[in-house]
């Protein structure tokens, strides 16, 4: 009766799939168009999010409003801290209004433009034409207000006191009365304009392009 016999120091050998054994589980390949599968123990970082896109229409209109909005305030603020009841007018500057307005106006082009800084640039340009205006008609209403003032020495002259928008539409360029050394509205202005005039009214685009930034991120 013959036995099976293996050498001494072989291992033994391992049974063959096929000959009553069943054969190993293989993995799945992936199908065609299949999801691929993850490797590095997670998923990929998600994409960094786009800037929030607006209506530049909308935006330069709603800064528009915000412009003239803010300087009608500022116009009615300086006319306000005006002393018009001594012999001459006496104005007072203040540099929180001008950054006021272009805040508003650069927020008002950040919530409808987003992160365009074109527009941030046109909101600047707006703000400072704003600031313009404000001045321009606060000088307008402290000039009607101090001719109010004397407003009996003007009827004796047989004049009459403008209000504040006919100082500003008719006599901007144009004298008041037609005296000599009289000015309109505008060349008034400049000779009492200084360094911190201007300082003041530049702190407004800055503010505008700051506050637009700072709301867009």
């Amino acid at each position: 009766m013959s036995q099976n016999w293996q050498q001494p120091g072989q291992p033994p050998q391992q049974p063959q799939p096929g000959y009553g054994y069943p054969q190993q589980p293989t993995a799945p390949q992936p199908q065609y168009g299949a999801p691929q599968p993850q490797y590095g123990g997670g998923f990929p970082p998600p994409p960094p999010p786009a800037g929030r896109q607006g209506n530049p229409a909308v935006a330069i209109g709603a800064a528009v409003v915000a412009a003239l909005v803010g300087g009608l305030l500022y116009a009615f603020l300086l006319s306000a801290m005006a002393d018009t009841d001594g012999r001459e007018p006496e104005i007072t500057q203040f540099a929180y209004a001008g950054v006021a307005v272009g805040a508003l106006v650069g927020a008002a082009v950040a919530k409808f433009g987003g992160r365009n800084t074109g527009l941030w640039a046109v909101g600047a340009v707006l703000a400072f034409v704003g600031v313009f205006i404000g001045e321009l008609f606060g000088y307008a209403m402290v000039v009607a207000d101090f001719l109010g003032n004397h407003e009996e020495e003007l009827k004796m002259m047989g004049k009459e006191a403008p209000s504040a928008t006919e100082v500003f539409f008719e006599h901007f360029n144009s004298p008041l009365f037609g005296g000599p050394g009289d000015e309109g509205l505008f060349d008034a202005w400049k000779e009492d304009a200084d360094a911190i005039t201007w300082i003041f009214m530049a702190l407004a685009p800055v503010a505008a392009f700051g506050a637009a930034k700072k709301i867009a991120d």
